[in-house]
Protein backbone atom coordinates (compact mmCIF):
# COMPACT_ATOMS: atom_id res chain seq x y z
CA UNK A 1 0.00 0.00 0.00
CA UNK A 2 1.51 3.31 -1.09
CA UNK A 3 1.05 6.51 0.93
CA UNK A 4 2.24 10.11 0.56
CA UNK A 5 3.00 12.14 3.66
CA UNK A 6 2.39 15.78 4.35
CA UNK A 7 5.31 18.02 5.31
CA UNK A 8 7.69 16.00 7.52
CA UNK A 9 11.19 16.57 8.83
CA UNK A 10 13.99 14.36 7.58
CA UNK A 11 16.29 12.67 10.09
CA UNK A 12 19.02 10.01 9.90
CA UNK A 13 19.02 10.49 6.12
CA UNK A 14 20.83 7.99 3.91
CA UNK A 15 19.09 8.77 0.63
CA UNK A 16 21.79 9.23 -2.00
CA UNK A 17 24.08 6.43 -0.84
CA UNK A 18 23.17 3.35 1.17
CA UNK A 19 24.63 2.79 4.63
CA UNK A 20 24.77 -0.15 7.00
CA UNK A 21 22.03 -0.02 9.61
CA UNK A 22 22.85 -0.44 13.31
CA UNK A 23 23.80 -4.01 14.17
CA UNK A 24 23.98 -5.11 10.53
CA UNK A 25 26.46 -5.28 7.68
CA UNK A 26 23.65 -4.96 5.12
CA UNK A 27 23.58 -1.55 3.45
CA UNK A 28 20.24 0.14 2.74
CA UNK A 29 18.84 3.51 1.84
CA UNK A 30 17.03 4.80 4.91
CA UNK A 31 15.54 7.75 6.74
CA UNK A 32 13.46 8.65 9.74
CA UNK A 33 10.52 10.96 9.14
CA UNK A 34 9.42 13.25 11.97
CA UNK A 35 5.71 14.14 11.77
CA UNK A 36 4.49 17.04 13.93
CA UNK A 37 1.54 15.99 16.10
CA UNK A 38 -0.15 19.22 14.97
CA UNK A 39 -0.36 17.80 11.41
CA UNK A 40 -3.67 16.05 11.99
CA UNK A 41 -4.22 15.31 8.29
CA UNK A 42 -0.74 13.83 7.80
CA UNK A 43 -0.95 11.73 10.96
CA UNK A 44 -4.41 10.47 9.92
CA UNK A 45 -3.08 9.32 6.53
CA UNK A 46 -0.46 7.17 8.25
CA UNK A 47 -2.79 5.90 10.98
CA UNK A 48 -5.47 4.98 8.42
CA UNK A 49 -2.93 3.08 6.30
CA UNK A 50 -1.73 1.17 9.37
CA UNK A 51 -5.32 0.35 10.38
CA UNK A 52 -6.14 -0.81 6.84
CA UNK A 53 -3.05 -3.04 6.85
CA UNK A 54 -3.98 -4.47 10.26
CA UNK A 55 -7.35 -5.51 8.81
CA UNK A 56 -6.09 -6.77 5.43
CA UNK A 57 -6.85 -10.48 5.06
CA UNK A 58 -3.54 -11.21 3.29
CA UNK A 59 -1.59 -9.40 6.02
CA UNK A 60 -3.47 -11.26 8.76
CA UNK A 61 -2.67 -14.55 7.00
CA UNK A 62 1.02 -13.56 6.87
CA UNK A 63 0.89 -12.97 10.63
CA UNK A 64 -0.50 -16.44 11.27
CA UNK A 65 -4.18 -15.48 11.40
CA UNK A 66 -3.92 -12.78 14.10
CA UNK A 67 -3.29 -9.07 13.99
CA UNK A 68 -2.52 -8.74 17.71
CA UNK A 69 0.97 -8.26 19.08
CA UNK A 70 2.35 -6.92 15.82
CA UNK A 71 4.88 -4.11 15.63
CA UNK A 72 3.48 -0.79 14.42
CA UNK A 73 5.83 1.64 12.61
CA UNK A 74 4.36 4.94 13.86
CA UNK A 75 6.05 5.84 17.13
CA UNK A 76 5.68 8.71 19.59
CA UNK A 77 8.76 10.92 19.81
CA UNK A 78 7.84 12.12 23.31
CA UNK A 79 7.85 8.52 24.57
CA UNK A 80 10.48 6.81 22.42
CA UNK A 81 13.00 9.68 22.09
CA UNK A 82 12.39 11.98 25.07
CA UNK A 83 16.06 13.10 25.13
CA UNK A 84 15.97 14.35 21.51
CA UNK A 85 14.38 17.80 21.11
CA UNK A 86 13.90 17.25 17.35
CA UNK A 87 11.35 14.53 18.15
CA UNK A 88 9.40 16.52 20.77
CA UNK A 89 5.66 16.85 20.18
CA UNK A 90 6.00 14.62 17.12
CA UNK A 91 5.49 11.14 15.83
CA UNK A 92 8.07 9.41 13.66
CA UNK A 93 8.55 6.40 11.48
CA UNK A 94 11.59 4.81 9.89
CA UNK A 95 11.69 3.63 6.30
CA UNK A 96 14.28 1.89 4.18
CA UNK A 97 14.94 0.45 0.74
CA UNK A 98 17.31 -2.24 -0.47
CA UNK A 99 20.29 -1.14 -2.56
CA UNK A 100 18.61 -2.40 -5.73
CA UNK A 101 15.59 -0.12 -5.11
CA UNK A 102 17.13 3.35 -4.79
CA UNK A 103 14.47 5.89 -3.78
CA UNK A 104 13.76 8.90 -5.96
CA UNK A 105 15.16 12.06 -4.40
CA UNK A 106 13.76 15.26 -5.87
CA UNK A 107 13.66 18.96 -5.15
CA UNK A 108 10.44 20.96 -4.93
CA UNK A 109 10.44 21.43 -8.73
CA UNK A 110 10.68 17.64 -9.25
CA UNK A 111 14.31 17.77 -10.39
CA UNK A 112 16.54 14.95 -9.18
CA UNK A 113 18.90 15.84 -6.31
CA UNK A 114 22.45 14.47 -6.60
CA UNK A 115 24.25 16.85 -4.20
CA UNK A 116 24.40 15.38 -0.68
CA UNK A 117 24.55 18.91 0.79
CA UNK A 118 21.10 19.66 -0.65
CA UNK A 119 19.20 16.82 1.07
CA UNK A 120 20.11 16.46 4.76
CA UNK A 121 18.81 15.57 8.18
CA UNK A 122 16.79 18.57 9.30
CA UNK A 123 15.28 19.70 6.01
CA UNK A 124 11.54 19.42 5.39
CA UNK A 125 10.30 16.91 2.83
CA UNK A 126 7.31 15.03 1.51
CA UNK A 127 7.80 11.26 1.35
CA UNK A 128 6.24 8.50 -0.71
CA UNK A 129 6.29 5.28 1.29
CA UNK A 130 5.01 1.74 1.03
CA UNK A 131 3.37 0.03 3.97
CA UNK A 132 3.65 -3.78 4.06
CA UNK A 133 3.21 -6.71 6.47
CA UNK A 134 6.23 -8.75 7.53
CA UNK A 135 6.81 -11.97 9.44
CA UNK A 136 10.50 -12.71 9.79
CA UNK A 137 12.53 -14.53 12.44
CA UNK A 138 9.63 -14.46 14.89
CA UNK A 139 9.01 -10.74 14.40
CA UNK A 140 5.61 -9.72 13.03
CA UNK A 141 4.51 -6.26 12.09
CA UNK A 142 4.07 -3.53 9.55
CA UNK A 143 7.15 -2.31 7.71
CA UNK A 144 7.73 0.89 5.79
CA UNK A 145 9.48 0.96 2.43
CA UNK A 146 11.19 4.10 1.18
CA UNK A 147 10.06 4.93 -2.37
CA UNK A 148 10.84 8.62 -2.77
CA UNK A 149 11.51 11.94 -1.08
CA UNK A 150 10.79 15.46 -2.31
CA UNK A 151 12.61 18.28 -0.52
CA UNK A 152 10.19 21.12 0.18
CA UNK A 153 12.24 23.54 2.28
CA UNK A 154 15.42 23.93 4.30
CA UNK A 155 15.55 23.52 8.06
CA UNK A 156 18.12 23.52 10.84
CA UNK A 157 20.56 20.66 10.35
CA UNK A 158 20.14 17.78 12.79
CA UNK A 159 23.38 16.01 11.97
CA UNK A 160 26.87 17.15 12.68
CA UNK A 161 28.22 20.64 12.71
CA UNK A 162 28.33 23.03 9.79
CA UNK A 163 31.68 24.73 9.17
CA UNK A 164 31.69 28.18 7.58
CA UNK A 165 34.56 30.27 6.21
CA UNK A 166 34.53 32.44 9.35
CA UNK A 167 35.35 29.42 11.52
CA UNK A 168 38.91 29.45 10.15
CA UNK A 169 41.34 31.93 11.70
CA UNK A 170 44.64 32.73 9.98
CA UNK A 171 45.90 34.49 13.12
CA UNK A 172 46.16 31.10 14.85
CA UNK A 173 48.53 29.64 12.24
CA UNK A 174 51.70 31.51 13.11
CA UNK A 175 54.25 31.94 10.36
CA UNK A 176 52.82 29.76 7.60
CA UNK A 177 55.60 30.79 5.17
CA UNK A 178 58.06 28.65 7.15
CA UNK A 179 55.94 25.59 6.39
CA UNK A 180 55.84 26.15 2.62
Amino acid sequence: MKITTGLVRLSYAHLLAPAAMMGSDVEKYSASFIIPKSDKKGVAIIENAIEAMKNDKDAIAKWGGKNTGIRIPLRDGDTDRPEDAAYADSYFLNANANVDHKPRVLNRDMVEIADPDEIYSGCWVQAVLSIFPYNSNGNKGIGVGLLGVRKIKDGDSLGGTVVSDSDFDDSLLGDVEDLL
